[in-house]
């Protein structure tokens, strides 16, 4: 290098990054003249990246049969005997959750066999088929079990929770401790193609929240950002978010993590880290990249661990939060204020044989390790492969192996985003849907506690119920215009239809509202409802959330209804990135995804009217005069309209629901407490978020990235530090980078993670600058 360009060098920058005070700085500058000086500097003086080296551990996934055939062989045929796993001595608890299991099932039996009694007195005036009426019966039996097994769920759960943790003698609080000193935790956020400004914001929130709630916080917690996105310039900005974290959180350590291969998504990506890390950490707190959680709810999960060695997974109750759409505004207040109720419920139902939700949940890493790695199901995708929705399975499989598995909605300080709209509703619905009916394949594998197989069975026939009330809906419109149209019925018919119909319906708005009823209360009886925005505006939110699910509800019947016909079709597909934004859906987008619900919607209203308005007026003066003036033939329209209104209108729903009323904010119509008193850790997150913002590039834009990458100096330090030296290879781009030839993306990428190739592009970049 010739002394004019060693001129140019100031080496100043690079030593106050690298941590020396301005003075030794300055110093130490007169002895650094050339690049070559520097880099030599670096080397002697900059720290490794903290990042652990790998401690590589084979796994694989434990032994379990897949197969039906197979699996009811051996359980029914070969009577072997299924021998569950224990870890230490047995608890009392399990016996007192399978008596709680089956009270519940009695009861959703009970009730179930009345509805149908009902249903069968309505149906059977209706239609003279024998067939008819045998297919209507058996596929309303099918909902109302379901409907029912809720709502018994809900109401026997709610007794035994109104005590809360103090009344359960087995609640993990009891067992609680401080925790060992070398109890390590590794907090993981897998990513893909995330927004980085948004993750490490987040990251940065908790770790700040760990710094301020727990002594040691540095000795016990570290942070992963686990990343599988593919394009370069998401990379670039996750790193550089990353060194932000660094800078903002010096006490907690940070790592990056990037995988060649994106195989199996989130499932491979926790995998991998814990091929490579698990024997290292002591548990892992998986989260979504738009997981939030307060420091003192993380260490609160870790003393319940660290007191209780049989402990597996310990799973939150995330809160929806940060929703500025009235669709996530509406969905968030729910499941702030429904979901909350029902939550407290399983917990006293489960207690130890609890679900997993796949985030803001920790786990015994080793237990994991050795119990929970799922394999590959023959066959093709969407029936075969890696199951899509991993978590319910990973908690049955912990539970198999004698653990225990808590869901935890009192302890709080637990946040999550939800999709801001129908479109990214729907979308996560589909993956969901995919993963549930993959649970079949685990349905009947040896040593399942009973729990887990009818939480199996719910999760799939959740989706099933879908076009069993499709079909349902289509066979039965038909039949009561038919009867009403016939005028064959009497007073005596009249009445069998009417009674029943009441009860019927008394008893369907009983289990379908429980839970908003049930919350009411609670809310009310614990004096919460000036976090809701006062008693009148938590009644008024109540009441239109339900209106709007009225509308919904055939919506989601349709769509996942679609979904089901392409799974059957094995139309597989992948879990991409969700939308975490508020951006409302543009009117041509919602006529794409939309036309076809409202079109079915328009061909049904019109079928209705038309076949009603031929309705003979002397079966019309029957109808009333029988039904004492309550009933005529447009009464029926009537009874359709909210499902045929959701259909019809789906695409001004989707549209409208899809957009951000501030107004309504500010009346503190659908507010949730997190709004009128945010939590520190979710005001932190917006705020880094936005200072990010500001400090690391768009990946979106690639151009800037790369310039980022090249001429940033506290970036270029941080990268230098995770370099390797690959001489071999590194020889052909320095070569093209002395010759000032372009380099291919694969070129530049592995430029920036070789030392050498890394110092020429940046200091070509300086000198080109400063010339």
């Amino acid at each position: 290098m010739d002394a004019s360009k060693a001129d140019h060098l100031d080496a100043y920058p690079y030593l106050a990054l690298s941590g020396l005070s301005p003075a030794e700085a300055h110093k130490e500058q007169e002895h650094i003249q050339s690049w070559e000086d520097l880099s030599e500097w670096l080397d002697n003086n900059t720290p490794p990246d903290n990042t652990p080296p790998p401690d590589r551990t084979p796994i694989g996934t434990p032994i379990m049969e897949t197969s039906w055939k197979a699996a009811l062989r051996r359980r029914f045929f070969d009577l072997q005997a299924q021998g569950d796993k224990h870890v230490g001595e047995d608890p009392v608890w399990p016996k007192v959750v399978e008596r709680r299991r089956r009270v519940t099932t009695l009861v959703s039996l009970a009730l179930t066999a009345l509805m149908t009694a009902l249903s069968s007195m309505m149906i059977s005036v209706q239609t003279s088929s024998t067939l008819l009426v045998d297919i209507l019966i058996t596929l309303m039996a099918i909902m109302n079990f379901f409907m029912i097994n809720v709502f018994a769920k809900l109401m026997i759960g709610t007794w035994h929770a109104i005590r809360g943790a103090k009344g359960n003698p087995w609640h993990p609080a009891h067992t609680a401790c401080n925790p060992r000193s070398d109890a390590k935790v590794a907090i993981l956020f897998p990513v893909y193609h995330e927004d980085p400004h948004r993750v490490v914001g987040g990251m940065i929130a908790v770790a700040t929240s760990l710094l301020e709630n727990v002594e040691a916080a540095g000795a016990h917690y570290e942070f992963f950002l686990l990343s599988d996105s593919r394009k370069p310039s998401y990379r670039i900005a996750e790193l550089a978010a990353l060194e932000q974290a660094r800078q903002a959180c010096p006490i907690i350590k940070f790592h990056y993590r990037w995988r060649t291969t994106n195989e199996n998504a989130k499932l491979g990506n926790v995998t991998d880290f814990c091929r490579r890390w698990g024997k290292i950490y002591d548990y892992m707190l998986v989260m979504d990249a738009d997981s939030i959680m307060n420091g003192k709810t993380i260490h609160t999960l870790l003393r319940m661990m660290e007191g209780n060695y049989r402990l597996g997974i310990l799973q939150t109750n995330p809160t929806p939060v940060m929703r500025e759409s009235l669709f996530g505004r509406m969905q968030q207040f729910a499941g702030g204020r429904y979901g909350s109720a029902f939550s407290d419920a399983l917990q006293a139902m489960h207690m130890g044989h609890a679900s997993y939700i796949g985030h803001n949940a920790m786990i015994r890493t080793q237990a994991f390790m050795e119990n929970c790695l799922l394999p590959d199901l023959p066959g093709k995708k969407p029936w075969g492969g890696k199951p899509l929705s991993h978590d319910i399975i990973e908690a049955a499989l912990m539970a198999r192996a004698g653990y225990e598995v808590w869901f935890l909605p009192d302890i709080g300080g637990s946040y999550e985003e939800i999709p801001a709209n129908i479109i990214g509703f729907m979308a996560r619905e589909r993956r969901w849907m995919q993963g549930n009916l993959q649970h079949t394949r685990f349905l009947f594998i040896d040593g399942l506690k009973k729990i887990h197989r009818e939480n199996f069975v719910t999760g799939f026939m959740g989706y099933l119920s879908a076009p069993i009330w499709g079909i349902f809906l289509l066979i039965s419109a038909p039949t009561m215009v038919s009867f009403i149209q016939s005028g064959k019925f009497s007073n005596e018919d009249i009445g069998k239809i009417e009674v029943p119909s009441i009860i019927m319906l008394i008893a369907s708005i009983v289990f379908m509202f429980a839970p908003r009823i049930l919350a009411l209360i609670i809310c009310i009886k614990q004096k919460k409802t000036a976090s809701c925005g006062g008693t009148v505006k938590l009644i008024t939110s109540m009441a239109l959330e339900t209106i709007f699910t009225f509308f919904f509800a055939p919506l989601m019947m349709a769509f996942i209804s679609k979904f089901v016909w392409l799974w059957a079709k094995r139309k597989s597909i992948s879990w991409g990135t969700q939308q975490r934004d508020d951006e409302a859906l543009s009117w041509s987008t919602c006529i794409k995804c939309f036309s076809w619900t409202t079109a079915i919607g328009i061909v049904c209203t019109i079928a209705l009217y038309a076949e009603i308005q031929k309705v003979p007026a002397q079966s019309a003066a029957l109808l009333s005069m029988a039904s004492g003036h309550l009933l005529e033939p447009m009464s029926l329209f009537l009874w359709f309209f909210p499902i045929l209104g959701g259909l019809s209108g789906s695409i001004i729903i989707a549209r409208f629901t899809s957009r951000t009323f501030p107004i309504l904010k500010k009346m503190k119509i659908f507010s949730i407490p997190e709004e009128i008193d945010p939590p520190e850790e979710i005001k932190n997150t917006l705020i880094w978020t936005k200072e990010l913002q500001l400090r690391v590039p768009d990946p979106e834009n690639e151009v800037e990235c790369f310039l980022y990458a090249i001429k940033d100096k506290s970036f270029y330090l941080a990268q230098r530090a995770r370099c390797r030296i690959k001489t071999q290879i590194s020889a052909k781009i320095k070569q093209k980078l002395s010759k000032g030839e372009k380099l291919s993306l694969k070129e530049f990428m592995f430029a920036l993670n070789e030392k050498a190739c890394l110092d020429l592009l940046h200091q070509s970049h300086c000198e080109k600058h400063n010339a």
